[in-house]
């Protein structure tokens, strides 16, 4: 074996590990500090601070390997404890009622439904358009100056002629614009009650209105 081949100096036994094709593990890097000292020139040894750099070097590399399992198994038991914990708070949840992100409406026969959304700004002119199950328009409201963050308006749950219609479940879309006559940004938010929970991939979902709803978009429990 040429002794040049495997004597090298720490400097680039590092740039070995951190600039060649692939990364360089806790064995590889074991065999070659002992292939250097097998190998070395007699007439030369190794200095002996460069055998403490690489020394050094090899632990630090043990080390950082061992940190990074650590934080791995880490966060995968986080991520373990959170989903169990969330799947055990979501049967709770059946029976009551949730405010969540979603445009559905649960309409009771010969009653009324508050519908709620979020402006992103001012809103000079708000449309509220209603569709049934099969996507029907049935009903327009509009209303004037309305402030941002959370508003609510109610519908009575008649169509557009002022017929009362049944009750199930519905969908609204928002249209905002401001005194420019430009859109406004808004969200809507979905009432109802929490009728049952459903495990998907072992992840908890509420079906509220018929509809699933993520945890993640609960945003408050009556």
């Amino acid at each position: 074996m040429d002794v040049s081949q495997v004597s090298a100096s720490p400097n680039q036994t590092t740039q070995s590990i951190t600039s060649g094709s692939g990364d360089m593990g806790k064995a590889e890097f074991l065999s070659l500090l002992v292939a250097q000292l097998q190998n070395q020139d007699p007439l030369s040894p190794m200095d002996s601070q460069d055998f403490s750099a690489q020394l050094a070097q090899f632990s630090s590399l043990e080390q950082l390997t061992d940190i990074n399992a650590t934080l791995k198994n880490s966060a995968d038991m986080d991520m373990l404890l959170t989903s169990s914990i969330n799947n055990t708070m979501a049967a709770g949840f059946v029976g009551k009622e949730v405010s969540s992100y979603g445009d559905n409406l649960s309409l009771i026969s010969d009653g009324s439904v508050s519908m709620d959304f979020i402006l992103q700004d001012f809103s000079e002119d708000v449309t509220v358009n209603i569709y049934d199950a099969a996507g029907n328009l049935v009903k327009t409201m509009e209303t004037h100056g309305m402030d941002s963050g959370q508003q609510s308006i109610v519908w009575d749950g008649k169509d557009q002629e002022g017929n009362p219609l049944p009750g199930g479940n519905y969908r609204f879309e928002v249209d905002a614009k401001d005194s420019n006559g430009e859109s406004v940004g808004s969200v809507t938010v979905s009432k109802g009650i929490v009728s049952s929970v459903r495990y998907s991939n072992g992840t908890a979902v509420l079906i509220v209105n018929g509809k699933e709803v993520s945890l993640a978009d609960v945003l408050e429990i009556g």
